[in-house]
């Protein structure tokens, strides 16, 4: 999890290094496009850099990254995951136009849900950011890690399980979870390809 710039910073650039160094190995198109997936995934590391380098005061920066960067990101995770790696899967299930209706929806309720400013969970050394002041509900988060993972079960079980063990460890916060996951995820993608 993200409890410093420092940590935030070195998630960004392990990340992105490891999908660049990849990106360079002639992989497969369907390989590529995960690891571009992960360079946007592990993108909220440098929105996290942001708020911290800023002590999370409440100014224009915090607003404009917390309101507009943060949603921007996660909307383009859903939005490359469902239309560019995984679409297939989706319209197996539910109409086109139904699916580009919901995904819209579900934008627009980002950028609603993280409108506002962000603050420190608490003032210790486990202390992490909580987007728009407000804490990620439970089904918020299983829903879009659900639309994120689909079709892949192990991914979302995976991240289920990272979901018990921070609010076990560190009590909320749940935002933070990318970082976990986008190191893992980096790390995954090398061993892997």
């Amino acid at each position: 999890m993200c409890f410093s710039f420092e940590v935030s910073i070195a998630t960004f650039v392990i990340s992105w290094s490891i999908s660049f160094y990849l990106l360079n190995k002639g992989l497969t198109l369907g390989y590529k496009k995960e690891v571009i997936f992960l360079m946007i995934f592990s993108s909220m590391q440098l929105a996290d850099a942001i708020l911290w380098y800023h002590k999370m005061k409440r100014n224009n920066i915090n607003y404009i990254v917390t309101s507009l960067l943060i949603p921007l990101l996660l909307s383009l995770q859903l939005i490359y995951k469902v239309f560019f790696i995984n679409y297939s899967e989706y319209i197996k299930f539910i109409d086109d136009k139904l699916l580009k209706i919901l995904i819209f929806l579900l934008i627009c309720y980002l950028f609603y849900r993280f409108n506002g400013y962000s603050i420190s969970m608490c003032d210790n050394k486990l202390s992490s950011p909580i987007w728009g002041s407000n804490e990620i509900k439970g089904w918020e988060l299983i829903l879009f890690a659900f639309l994120l993972w689909y079709p892949n079960n192990h991914m979302f079980f995976g991240t289920l399980i990272l979901l018990a063990l921070i609010k076990i460890i560190v009590g909320g916060a749940y935002g933070t979870l990318w970082c976990a996951i986008a190191n893992l995820l980096a790390f995954y993608y090398l061993y892997k390809y």
